[in-house]
């Protein structure tokens, strides 16, 4: 019954609720659940989908009870804590079906690139830090991905994190 729940697997990037009922058609459960939450102090909120490996779904939710708050105005900022959360609690979490293996061969570079998205740089700034272009970056991230069946960068990170290779 909870919208926010229901869409957070078919959007893929971070979302504010209040743009739910401008960009869906929702049924009157859905807005019952939303009404409730209003009402209940959640006025204002942004939920972040993060993806785990094996096709894992999980999401972060911040909600303001102030009616002024405007969640898209901190949307980076929320999104990076979340992300940050969901790595977090991948270290401290045994992989569900997981090979543990320690001995992928990454690349220096990929290596040099994986650690520079764990602190949170943008390929373009990993790019300068590393002296080769942003599309260099990304090819090396993309054989990461790969090598470590990640299902994406931040999925890499918490893998690679996990196995020690950084």
């Amino acid at each position: 019954m909870d919208p926010v729940v229901r869409r957070t697997a078919m959007l893929p990037r971070p979302f504010l609720w209040d743009e739910l009922t401008r960009r869906y058609e929702l049924q009157p459960r859905e807005l019952r659940v939303l009404h409730e939450a209003r009402e209940a102090g959640l006025k204002h909120g942004i939920s972040v989908p993060l993806f785990g490996s094996q096709g894992r779904l999980a999401f972060v939710s911040f909600a303001s009870p102030y009616d002024d708050a405007d969640p898209q105005d901190r949307m980076a900022h929320l999104t990076t804590l979340a992300s940050a959360f969901h790595n977090a609690v991948a270290q401290i979490t045994p992989p569900l079906d997981e090979g543990w293996e320690t001995d992928i061969p990454l690349t220096q570079r990929e290596t040099e690139c994986l650690y520079w998205v764990a602190e949170g740089k943008s390929a373009w700034v990993i790019g300068r830090l590393v002296e080769v272009s942003e599309n260099t970056v990304n090819f090396h991230m993309k054989n990461v991905v790969r090598k470590l069946r990640a299902a994406n960068r931040t999925n890499a990170v918490a893998k690679a994190t996990r196995r020690r290779l950084i």
